[in-house]
Parts: C-alpha cells; structure tokens; sequence
C-alpha cells in the first residue's frame, strides 16, 4: 500500500493543514509554522453522465492536500466556480469571468500576506480554463506583494498520461475521460458511475475550429466526454497523481522548496 493511501486509510491528517477546520489560534499557529499557503480552484460544470459537476474541486482539493503534506503548508478552502464559459448552456453551469478570478487570486494573496505573513503562494487548479487568470495574476503579484508565487495546472500530465494511459487525449486536452475518471476513482470513487462511463472523441466539421474560435466544447460533444471515461483504473490513476505532485515538488525545489 503506498503512502499516500496509507494515509487516507488511517487518521485524518488533513486536518493539520485545512484552514478552513482551524480555529483562529490553531490558524496562527499554522502560518507561523508553514508560511507557506496553497489555494485549489475548480471549476462547477458538467463531466459527462458518469462524474459530478464538482469533479475539478475534488482533485484540486486532493492535490492540494498530497502537496501541502509534502513541503508543509496551509490549504485554503477551496474556490469552487471558475472560468466555464464553454460549457455556459448545460445546466448547472455556474461561471466567473477571468477578469474576476484574477482579482479574487490577488485578493487573497495580499489579505494572507497582511494577516498571516505567508512568504509563498501556490495555486492549483483543477480546472484548466482558469490557467489564464492564474498566469496573469502571478504575474501582476509579483510587482505588488514580496510573496513567492506559483501555478499549477496538471503540470507534466502529457507525458504522465504516455506512460500510464491506455487510451489517448482528445487534442491533448483533458475532461471527463480516462485520466479525470481514474483520478476520481481514487478520490471520490462514491461519486463515479462507471456503468454510465462512455467513450467519445469529437470529430465533427466544428472540432478542428474550437482552436481558432469561439465554437465551446459544448457544441462538439454529445455526451460531455472526451476521450475514453471507460478505460478509467483507480491503481493507474493513483500512480499519476503522485507523478504530478512529483512535478509539482521539482518546481518548488528549483527555486527554493522553503515553508
């Protein structure tokens, strides 16, 4: 059993690193110790017949978690509405511009440094239409605040998914397929509905288009699928979120992995 799972298995170790379960004297503690916050971001949209609409906090959240326990850090609750403008006609969308999550980003990093004295920042999301917002707000924090940031997205999942996935990425993107529905397998595996699991790669006179358009993904999918949900394995699953946050550490180490 790896480590990972060992813990999920045993006591709830989550609970040293959730600000959102802290009392204020427990909060003030944690940042002194760590000095180091992360914040997951996601996304409210749909992930196909066979996930929930939450699908991208779940594993921002668990990255998150896996991270913090690795280099020490506070985990802020998550944000759980992001940038979904592609998927803005299918019920239950709920969206903030990019404009918007941006300044919330910014927001919070300057309300920690004031409160909390953190010295670094990291944001993963696990939503990627939210990545513009993040780069642009990093970038602008730089100028603003003496605070050390950084953005995740599934950093390394291409390769990650060469070595572990059995079926391909749609146009090397990810949603509801074989890599989100094993990463959910591991995670939330109560809210995955495999005997709904399908398979779908768009390819309609729209898909080469959704590149160099505004045509949404919602407009080139039936099912909400892309790629092969039904190829999902919660071992090959486990085996490629410890691989991100592998990468996630490597980046942090090479410039200075301090909390």
């Amino acid at each position: 059993m790896n480590g990972d799972v060992k813990m999920r298995a045993g006591a709830d170790w989550t609970r040293q690193y959730d600000l959102e379960r802290m009392n204020r004297h427990e909060a003030a503690e944690a940042f002194a110790r760590y000095k180091t916050a992360i914040f997951p971001i996601g996304a409210t949209e749909q992930h196909g017949p066979h996930l929930p609409l939450g699908t991208d906090n779940f594993l921002a959240r668990e990255l998150a978690f896996r991270l913090a326990r690795r280099v020490g850090a506070v985990v802020l609750p998550t944000l759980p509405i992001g940038y979904s403008w592609v998927w803005r006609d299918i019920p239950g969308t709920v969206i903030i511009d990019q404009e918007l999550l941006k300044r919330i980003i910014k927001n919070v990093v300057h309300s920690l440094f004031r409160s909390s004295g953190i010295e670094r920042f990291i944001v993963i999301s696990g939503h990627g239409a939210n990545s513009s917002a993040m780069k642009y707000a990093v970038r602008e924090l730089v100028d603003e605040c003496p605070v050390l940031c950084y953005r995740f997205t599934y950093p390394g999942v291409t390769e990650t998914a060469a070595r572990h996935a059995r079926t391909p990425m749609w146009e090397g993107m990810l949603h509801a397929c074989e890599l989100e529905t094993s990463w959910m397998l591991v995670v939330r595996p109560d809210l995955v509905e495999m005997s709904k699991a399908v398979r779908e790669y768009p390819d309609t006179p729209l898909t080469k288009a959704y590149h160099h358009s505004s045509v949404p993904m919602g407009a080139l999918s039936d099912s909400g699928v892309f790629g092969d949900a039904t190829a999902a394995d919660a071992e090959r699953g486990e085996v490629m979120l410890q691989e991100i946050v592998e990468y996630m550490l490597g980046v942090l180490e090479s410039t200075g992995n301090r909390s």
